[in-house]
C-alpha cells in the first residue's frame, strides 16, 4: 500500500503541474491574440502602439524572435512567470520521485533530496536562460547570412524605380519564406515609417538588430538618404563586401579545425601507435626479468 502511495503520489502532482503549466501558457496565448485583434482594428492604433512599444527599453530582438518561434515565446514568458518556475520544479522533482520509486537507483535521504532539489531549482532558473540566449544568437547569425539576397533585392527594387518605403513594405510582405525574422522586423519599421518617417524607421532596425551586417546595411541607407548618392551602387557594394565578410569568417574558422583537431590526433592517434612500438619491449624485458 505504502508503495502504491509512493507512486500514485508524484504521478499526480505531475499531472496537476503539467495541467497548471500548460493552461498558463494557453492563458498567455489566448491574450496575446487578443491584445492583437484589438491592435488590428485600425492601422493608426497599431502605429501608435507600436511608437508607445518602441520607447520601452526592454524591447529587444528577443521579443521579435519569440513572435516566430513557440519555442522561445514559452521560454521568455518562462523567465518572467515565477509561478511557472514553481510548477516545472514540482514537475521535476516528482518525475524524479517517480523514476526511482520505479527503478530504485538511489536510496532517498533526506540530503538526497534535497540536493536533487537544489539541482531542479538551479535547472529550471538558468538553463531557460542559456537557450534563449543561444537561440537568438543563432537567429541573428541568420540574419546577417540571409541579409546580402535581401540588400540584392532592395538594390533591384531601387533601380527599378521603387522608393525605399516601398521596398521596405514589399520585402516585408516577401521575405518570409527566406526569414521570419526579417520580415517582422521590416513590418515593424514599415509601421514605424507612417509614424515618424524612412529616417527613425531605419533607426529602429538598426537598434532592434544587434549584428555588425545590419548596422552596416542601415549606416548605407541613412548615409545614401542624407547625402543623396547612389542606393542602388551602394547596395550593390555593400552586398558584395558582406559577403566576402562572411566568406573570409568561414576561411577563418576552417583553417582553425587543425589546431583544434591537434589533442584529439594526439589522443586517439599517437597514443594507440605508442601502445603498439613500446608493447613488444615491455614484454620482452617482463619475459627476461621472470627467466632469471
Amino acid at each position: 500500500m505504502t508503495s502504491l502511495l509512493n507512486i500514485l503520489f508524484p504521478v499526480i502532482l505531475i499531472y496537476l503541474g503539467g495541467k497548471e503549466l500548460i493552461n498558463s501558457y494557453q492563458l498567455h496565448q489566448r491574450k496575446e491574440k487578443i491584445g492583437l485583434l484589438l491592435n488590428n482594428e485600425s492601422k493608426g492604433k497599431k502605429a501608435i502602439n507600436l511608437r508607445k512599444d518602441i520607447g520601452q527599453k526592454n524591447v529587444s530582438f528577443e521579443r521579435i524572435a519569440a513572435k516566430n518561434s513557440v519555442t522561445l515565446s514559452f521560454l521568455r514568458r518562462f523567465q518572467e512567470e515565477n509561478s511557472w518556475k514553481v510548477y516545472a520544479v514540482i514537475v521535476g522533482f516528482s518525475f524524479f520521485y517517480l523514476i526511482n520509486q520505479l527503478f530504485s537507483f538511489v536510496a532517498l535521504e533526506s540530503d538526497i533530496l534535497l540536493i536533487t532539489l537544489l539541482i531542479i531549482i538551479i535547472v529550471v532558473i538558468f538553463v531557460p536562460e542559456k537557450i534563449v540566449k543561444r537561440q537568438t544568437e543563432k537567429r541573428i547569425r541568420k540574419i546577417s547570412r540571409d541579409l546580402p539576397l535581401i540588400i540584392d533585392m532592395m538594390a533591384i527594387m531601387v533601380k527599378s524605380g521603387m522608393t525605399i518605403e516601398n521596398g521596405f513594405k514589399y520585402l516585408s510582405l516577401r521575405t518570409k519564406p527566406i526569414n521570419k525574422d526579417i520580415a517582422v522586423i521590416l513590418e515593424r519599421a514599415c509601421l514605424m515609417m507612417e509614424v515618424n518617417g524612412i529616417g527613425p524607421s531605419i533607426d529602429l532596425v538598426q537598434r532592434e538588430v544587434p549584428s555588425k551586417e545590419v548596422r552596416m546595411f542601415c549606416t548605407t541607407l541613412k548615409r545614401s538618404i542624407s547625402y543623396g548618392s547612389s542606393i542602388y551602387d551602394a547596395l550593390l557594394e555593400l552586398s558584395a563586401e558582406i559577403r566576402e565578410i562572411q566568406k573570409l569568417t568561414i576561411e577563418e574558422k576552417i583553417a582553425a579545425i587543425a589546431a583544434k583537431m591537434t589533442i584529439p590526433m594526439m589522443i586517439f592517434f599517437l597514443v594507440p601507435v605508442l601502445v603498439v612500438v613500446v608493447a613488444p619491449v615491455i614484454m620482452s624485458i617482463i619475459s627476461t626479468f621472470s627467466n632469471s
